[in-house]
């Protein structure tokens, strides 16, 4: 008698789809250095920003245009340093896990904040200086409708810095109320971002539209605040420990599959 033995080949395990898989980096000391060094450097450059002033719109005009490679630099920092905090908080909210919605909603507000802010940069350093240098060599008919360009430019900037600030100040809530929900630093940071950009809101919605010298330093103050206790959390984040996460993850998904 000829007995048969079969052999079962072993089924492969299940594919699971790549949105399912944790979304865990492997750390964001890079992203917190990157927040603390564009929060001190734009801090140090808008400290000797200066603005234009004088009798007479030509006066006016000329003092602008004197400052034109001031307002570059400074200008060009805090576009650099925009972009140094829309890395920063990308990663933040990757470490948060971008599958829960109020992470991937602050996340898109904070960039759409961004972008408005570098556009109010640009016109702020150097379209309106461009503008008043052209005006201050041509005709009086020149000089008058340059001078009515600068002020149109002046209050469209103060309107997409206050709108970038609101956005900003939205997605890090949405951030802060997550970070609340854990223990230890995390909850800390979150109390703080909370209270420090629910006070920018407030300063951006009291402003009218030429916003105050008061207005303006809460605004910088309470970001100011938040940008160093995010980087602080993110600088101290443990990396063994996301690892670990992300194998217990990993390991309970291929027990429950």
């Amino acid at each position: 008698m000829v007995t048969l033995v079969t052999h079962s080949l072993p089924q492969p395990m299940p594919k699971q789809p790549f949105a399912d898989q944790p979304d865990v980096p492997p750390g964001t000391r890079a992203a917190g250095i990157a927040i603390a060094l564009a929060t001190v450097l734009s801090t140090v450059f808008v400290a000797l920003d200066e603005s234009g002033g004088g009798q007479g719109q030509l006066a006016i005009l000329q003092s602008i245009a004197q400052l034109a490679t001031l307002k570059a630099a400074v200008h060009g920092v805090a576009i650099a340093s925009l972009c140094a905090y829309a890395f920063g908080y990308s990663a933040l909210a990757r470490r948060l896990s971008l599958q829960r919605p109020a992470v991937l909603a602050g996340l898109a507000a904070y960039l759409m904040g961004c972008v408005a802010l570098v556009g109010a940069t640009v016109v702020d350093g150097f379209v309106i200086p461009h503008l008043a240098a052209d005006a201050i060599v041509g005709s009086p008919m020149r000089l008058q409708v340059g001078y009515e360009l600068v002020h149109a430019a002046g209050l469209a900037l103060t309107d997409a810095a206050k709108i970038g600030w609101l956005l900003q100040a939205a997605g890090a809530l949405a951030w802060a109320g997550v970070l609340m929900g854990e223990a230890g630093l995390a909850r800390v940071v979150g109390i703080v971002g909370a209270v420090a950009n629910l006070a920018v809101g407030a300063a951006v919605l009291g402003a009218g539209a030429n916003m105050s010298m008061t207005a303006i330093l809460t605004i910088l103050l309470a970001q100011l605040v938040w940008n160093l206790a995010a980087a602080l959390w993110l600088a101290r984040a443990p990396r063994a420990q996301s690892g670990t996460s992300f194998q217990s993850a990993r390991i309970a998904g291929s027990v429950g599959a």
